[in-house]
């Protein structure tokens, strides 16, 4: 059984190809290797802000009503009439069917 040597560019690509791989698998596995590394410290990041959304979502909060805004009234020159109204009213028909 003979092996024939693989060509520089194939090993190149081939390298290419691992490293990159490699790179991305340690940038997804960083964050996690990261907090597991913290977590085993004794520091638990987080629990400050918990903590503190906790005390922010217990105090009352006073809410407005909803006040109705009414429709803007526009000046006559600017109202669509006439054949302005047709035009913005109009509508694209439904496509023909053929």
């Amino acid at each position: 059984m003979s092996s024939k040597p693989v060509p520089a560019r194939t090993a190149l690509a081939n390298a290419t190809i691992a490293g990159s791989l490699a790179a991305a698998l340690a940038m997804i596995a960083a964050p996690a290797f990261l907090l597991l590394f913290v977590l085993s410290l004794g520091f638990f990041p987080g629990e400050e802000l918990i903590v503190k959304a906790r005390e922010f979502r217990a105090r009352p909060r006073e809410w407005s009503r909803p006040v109705l805004l009414s429709d803007p009234v526009l000046p006559v020159p600017f109202r669509p009439v006439g054949l302005k109204l047709a035009f913005a009213l109009a509508v694209r028909p439904p496509p023909a069917h053929l």
